[in-house]
């Protein structure tokens, strides 16, 4: 006999519920989800400009490329929080209750903690940092 699972938050394909109650998870999945297109056709751009190169599609595939750089952001800021989580075993940016906190008494905020708390907003930045420098190096 097969154990039947329910899963209370509904089904994966209506990311639209997560608005109500996790904001970032929802620009997460929004971004990724208008990324895998996005890639694929900037992948047909780049494969294109590869075998007709022109300046058209030269301009293009720049313009697609920063495209899929812009909607990365919610990844990388993400997977930064995920590397946080991960490395204070929930204690910064987790979700743990009073009581577990406080029983966890072995745990002590070292000068790493605010490193992991703040690291999701320094990938951020340094991210945002390379986008403005390519943009700068292809436009200017």
């Amino acid at each position: 006999m097969e154990k039947e699972t329910y899963d209370m938050r509904g089904g994966q394909s209506r990311i639209a519920r997560l608005w109500s109650f996790y904001k970032e998870s929802y620009i997460h999945m929004l971004f990724y989800r208008i990324l895998i297109p996005v890639a694929i056709i900037t992948a047909i751009i780049f494969t294109i400009q590869y075998f007709y190169p022109s300046q058209l599609v030269a301009l293009l595939s720049k313009i697609m490329f920063l495209l899929v750089w812009v909607l990365f952001i919610p990844q990388v800021f993400e997977t930064s929080k995920g590397i946080s989580i991960i490395a204070t075993n929930g204690f910064v940016h987790g979700r743990l209750n009073k009581m577990y906190l406080e029983a966890a008494a072995k745990y002590e905020r070292h000068s790493f903690g605010l490193l992991y708390e703040a690291l999701p907003y320094l990938a951020i930045i340094v991210w945002t940092a390379g986008l403005v420098a390519i943009s700068a190096l292809w436009f200017i």
